[in-house]
């Protein structure tokens, strides 16, 4: 993943008003967290997480939510 997509998602995230995960503001995570993965003890990347729930943002980063 190359700096402007990771740049793409952050202006999406803030046009959007969505928290730093690509959610809506006030979504509870358990462990407080979507990146950790309780089962196997793996903390995934931000980015890598908000393109596995909005796919669509690989091609074109300007679309709304």
């Amino acid at each position: 993943m190359d700096d402007q997509l990771r740049r793409r998602i952050d202006e999406w995230i803030a046009r959007s008003g969505l928290n730093s995960y690509g959610d809506p503001p006030g979504t509870m995570y358990t462990g407080s967290t979507p990146l950790f993965d309780e089962r196997t003890g793996v903390l995934k990347d931000r980015y890598l997480y908000i393109l596995e729930q909005h796919p669509e943002l690989k091609e074109d980063g300007s679309r709304k939510r």
